[in-house]
């Protein structure tokens, strides 16, 4: 009972002095302030300790005073025979024995031997106190890292290697202060080498990593500028020396660093000087439960690396809260059965050239590797990419990404899919004197729900390059229409789908499950009421215009893309400038220039993509976007990464269209100007479908005086087009009124040419009201000839036919597809 009783006095104790002194959970190194204790227990230095001959008496106990070691011993009056380690246990000339009080669980590395200091080696010190936590089943479990720079010649193992095999392992580091925002008071591990790890876990159990910072000998990462990052491959991020072995890299933390050593493919491909801890036939149990919070890894090769070597498990791995910047690759994984891995937090404000990668590092089987449930990150840097992830046989997902600064997303996708949710993507800004991504989006299987995915535009014709098939965005927004459109085979492979995606650079959405209702004396004005819609199969826009009493109501869909794609003549020379990321070409007919304009973007066919994908052709790959055009000669800047000088190629012209008012008019043979218009008129530059006119064909000029619109080529089917409707995208487009046509001229309600028109039974509307349309029975069809807009009638008469009836449309039913 006596014992007990001191035991927890001395633990009382042990907090007074925890409070003032926590550097070292009992003593701040050299603070020699112990007036408080010093009439109940009594000071001691080591050598006083080991040279005395003490007759101990239970009310007079030990503090050690040796700067860095201070702390409570507790006397053992039962031990005869633990030897005396210098750290945990003191044994006096007359064979009495004091051992550590650690009733907190916490263990100080100081008491080993660490300094701290930047520039003593502590590995040994901290190695020895790694070692002492795991082959003693005590209550102290963990180690504590006092504020300071611990440099390390060695890496250290978290491991219980016994003959051919490895025990589970687990123990705690922990540092002073959380190391996501480094500001005063962490603790930092510096490698003073660059070929194995900072620490290794191998079949670690339950394993926490807190607080502690990582600094390796990386730095290339540190020396590169933006357009370094953007243009060097991955084979590139190198500094000639750092291990990048796809089995072995040198990383801050790693999981399961060894394997069997028969499995490896050479001896080369182990760490090097750490053979022995990879005997031959042991088995491929690997880690579980391990936490990394509040860590910082910086100039690695890898971050963070999740078992490159040929173990199962590694599962249940968390980092939150974390900083891993300014490495190749932040976080890597190398197998399969790597489950419930999270990411939580995660910080980048680093140079980095793949954040997430599950394809460069570890054993390659025929599952692929795992991939992180990601929750939460921050890009402020320059990146490459974030991804480099296959879903073989195992789906991921990544929620709540921000990021600024990344060149592209990067691969991503598989069979067994990828999601991305609530994600805000900014890519790097396409300035003049930039290179722009081979894509930004690689891959399939991959869905985006509410993303948005924004280009900061500083040239006009920015674009996502989005080139992958089978991927599906719902929801979300863009700021830059997508370029989707297949060159080599002309859509036969399936494009990207998109549903309910706010276009928000012109107001419209793109998907096929719109369904927007607009009301308003104009139909003409977006269906999400701010602006034009880009066009795009299935985009379906519904508009009511029910002033004065009198209603009608237009239903536009789309059957064609907003994409417009024109193939230039011949095979032109591009001369390109990467000092400046601009280029030029001759055109082989200067007729084409009449299709081209300043802020096109030219595409091309049949290269590679660059860096990692090399093997992976490009049926539709980035060229650069028009600066200027001088007669024959067409000026690019923003010149995509890829292209190369001299190289001959099939040039296109990708533009898009936007759903705009039509209107009407008379275009004769030979003309390039459209008379007698009528509607709104489209603004100079846009590219209004016109059938007469070459594809690419743009408004030069207008005059709403004289009711002309020029272009800037001629209509050259030798046929004259009088009273035309001109509408974008070719819609199928439907009216529904209670009203006839020629009623609804006399209240000036705009009819338009190709619609068909459906009359109702004003009696059979379920809501009994005029201007609520669409729930009455039909009881009348006619084709509406031409466009007569707001009932005017002075240049271009209201002509339409009778249809029959004969199949009449379930109106009900439509309302709410």
């Amino acid at each position: 009972m006596k014992s007990l009783l001191l035991i927890s006095f001395l633990c009382c104790l042990g907090n007074i002095l925890s409070a003032q002194k926590p550097d070292d959970r009992g003593a701040r190194p050299g603070d020699k302030d112990t007036s408080i204790i010093s009439h109940i227990i009594s000071q001691q230095t080591m050598s006083g300790l080991r040279n005395s001959r003490p007759a101990y008496f239970p009310d007079k106990n030990l503090y050690l005073t040796d700067p860095g070691r201070q702390g409570f011993l507790v006397y053992d009056p039962g031990d005869k025979t633990t030897p005396d380690d210098s750290v945990m246990t003191l044994v006096t000339a007359n064979g009495l024995r004091f051992k550590r009080n650690t009733d907190n669980g916490t263990i100080n590395i100081k008491w080993f031997g660490a300094t701290g200091n930047g520039s003593t080696d502590d590995w040994y010190p901290i190695q020895k106190a790694i070692n002492y936590v795991l082959n003693n089943n005590t209550p102290g479990r963990t180690l504590y890292f006092p504020p300071g720079n611990y440099k390390i010649g060695r890496p250290l193992i978290i491991a219980r290697l016994q003959g051919s095999s490895f025990n589970q392992a687990s123990i705690n580091l922990v540092g002073p202060s959380n190391s996501k925002n480094i500001a005063t008071g962490f603790a930092q591990i510096i490698t003073t080498f660059n070929n194995t790890f900072a620490i290794g876990i191998q079949k670690g159990k339950g394993i926490l990593i807190k607080d502690l910072a990582f600094s390796g000998q990386f730095t290339f990462p540190n020396k590169l500028n933006p357009i370094q990052v953007d243009t060097l491959s991955f084979k590139e991020w190198t500094d000639r020396s750092s291990r990048d072995n796809p089995l072995s890299p040198y990383s801050g933390i790693v999981i399961d660093p060894f394997s069997d050593s028969t499995v490896y493919p050479n001896n080369s491909d182990m760490y090097p000087g750490l053979h022995a801890y990879c005997p031959a036939g042991f088995s491929r149990g690997g880690s579980t439960s391990i936490q990394i919070v509040g860590c910082s890894v910086k100039n690695f090769i890898v971050g963070v690396m999740i078992t490159p070597s040929n173990q199962q498990n590694g599962e249940l791995i968390d980092v939150i809260d974390c900083d891993i910047s300014s490495n190749k690759v932040a976080y890597a994984i190398g197998q399969a059965q790597s489950k419930e891995c999270h990411v939580s937090r995660l910080k980048c404000w680093g140079t980095t050239h793949t954040i997430f990668d599950n394809v460069s590092y570890g054993f390659k089987h025929g599952d692929g590797a795992g991939i992180p449930m990601v929750d939460g990150v921050n890009i402020a840097s320059a990146v490459k990419q974030l991804c480099r992830i296959q879903a073989a046989s195992f789906g991921g997902s990544f929620r709540n990404v921000y990021a600024e600064g990344l060149f592209r997303l990067g691969f991503v996708g598989g069979p067994a899919t990828v999601s991305f949710e609530d994600c805000q993507i900014d890519f790097a800004t396409q300035d003049p004197g930039i290179p722009y991504p081979d894509f930004y989006v690689l891959g399939l299987g991959t869905t985006f729900h509410d993303c948005m995915l924004r280009i900061y535009p500083g040239v006009p014709g920015a674009r996502l390059i989005l080139s992958g098939t089978n991927n599906h965005y719902d929801g979300g927004t863009t700021n830059a229409p997508p370029i989707t459109v297949n060159l080599d085979n002309n859509g036969v492979y399936p494009n990207p789908s998109f549903s309910n995606m706010n276009m928000y650079y012109s107001g419209g959405i793109l998907g096929s499950s719109n369904r927007g209702v607009i009301m308003g004396a104009s139909p003409f004005r977006g269906s999400n009421g701010t602006g034009t819609d880009p066009l795009y199969p299935g985009n379906t826009s519904f508009f009511r215009d029910a002033s004065a009493g009198v209603g009608v109501t237009y239903k536009f869909t789309y059957g064609s893309s907003y994409e417009r794609t024109i193939r230039l003549s011949g095979e032109p020379v591009v001369h390109i400038n990467k000092s400046n990321w601009t280029a030029y070409f001759k055109l082989a007919a200067v007729t084409d220039n009449h299709l081209l304009k300043p802020g096109d973007f030219i595409l091309t066919s049949g290269l590679h993509y660059q860096d990692q994908f090399t093997g992976t052709y490009a049926p539709t790959y980035p060229v650069g976007i028009i600066q200027r055009i001088g007669h024959d000669t067409v000026y690019l800047q923003s010149l995509a990464y890829g292209i190369g000088e001299g190289m001959a190629l099939h040039l296109y012209m990708n533009y898009f269209v936007n759903e705009e008012a039509p209107f009407t008019g008379d275009l004769a043979a030979g003309s390039n100007t459209i008379e007698h218009v009528q509607g709104v008129f489209p603004p100079v530059g846009s590219r209004p479908d016109i059938p007469m006119l070459p594809a690419g064909s743009y408004v030069t000029a207008i005059n709403t005086a004289a009711g002309t619109i020029s272009f800037s080529s001629s209509n050259k089917t030798r046929r004259s087009f009088a009273d035309y409707t001109f509408i974008n995208g070719y819609p199928m487009i439907e009216m529904y009124s209670s009203y006839d046509p020629a009623y609804l001229q006399q209240y000036n309600k705009t009819l338009i040419g190709g619609a068909d028109f459906y009359r109702y039974d004003g009696a059979d509307i379920n809501s009994r009201e005029f201007d609520y349309l669409i729930s009455g029975t039909p009881i009348e069809k006619y084709k509406i000839l031409n466009t007569n807009i707001k009932g005017d009638t002075s240049l271009h008469k209201l002509r339409y036919l009778p249809l029959s009836l004969s199949n009449p449309l379930n109106m009900e039913k439509q309302q709410h597809n």
